[in-house]
């Protein structure tokens, strides 16, 4: 048999059979929108979503809710620190964040009703009734992604933001800033149960969004150190 003729036969062959299994998995989401049966049908995989957060994961018949129009829609912009800055390590620092499409100082208890609630969109203003988070995680290289499941600070912006704008000290008394590194700072904007928000059209702006900034060690306390390292 003409070795074309068979290449081609073979291609064809993995497209009839790409081509089925994508079926397939459309089929599947169809389905679980047609009677809302996902996870009745999954519960060998999946736990229900019960209000607990479940590392393990958990199949959730909450419905998505109230989604604003796109004159409502939900968009951030971190003012504070300048994205590409360098400050200092192991100094407490302000994080400041215009949030803007968002009813903020909403949240239901993350304990025992995490993804219980469905989105809900404010009759009179028509925006989202939601809070924010603030996420710093250290960054090994430039092209490199982070494991999600590692941050070095995270922090819920529960209470109502003044003007638009949420203000977060990073650093305490006990535990001041960051060590030296590359850092990328994010938010993560969630409506009323921790639920990314949802928007009504894909294409669109972000509702969040993420800076990188540097640390380092302070030039007097490294200098410090390295007189002290000469002299010892």
């Amino acid at each position: 048999m003409n070795s074309r003729f068979v290449f081609l036969l073979i291609v064809l062959a993995l497209a009839v059979t790409s081509s089925n299994a994508q079926q397939n998995v459309t089929d599947l989401f169809f389905l679980a929108e047609a009677d809302n049966n996902v996870c009745r049908d999954n519960a060998n995989r999946f736990e229900p979503t019960d209000g607990l957060q479940k590392a393990q994961g958990s199949c959730s018949d909450t419905v998505q809710g109230e989604i604003p129009d796109v004159d409502h829609m939900v968009s951030s912009l971190i003012i504070e620190p300048p994205n590409g800055c360098t400050l200092a390590a192991n100094k407490n620092f302000t994080v400041k964040i215009a949030t803007t499409g968002l009813i903020t100082g909403f949240f239901d208890n993350p304990v025992n009703q995490y993804y219980k609630f469905p989105q809900v969109v404010d009759k009179k203003t028509g925006f989202i009734f939601g809070h924010s988070h603030v996420t710093i995680q250290l960054l090994k290289s430039s092209t490199e992604t982070p494991d999600p499941r590692l941050f070095a600070f995270f922090k819920g912006l529960n209470d109502p933001a003044d003007n638009n704008v949420f203000t977060q000290v990073i650093g305490s008394a006990a535990n001041n800033g960051l060590p030296p590194g590359e850092y990328r700072i994010c938010t993560m904007v969630s409506s009323f149960a921790h639920q990314p928000t949802l928007m009504p059209v894909a294409q669109r702006g972000a509702q969040d969004d993420c800076i990188r900034i540097n640390v380092v060690e302070d030039s007097k306390k490294r200098r410090n150190a390295l007189n002290k390292k000469r002299n010892a």
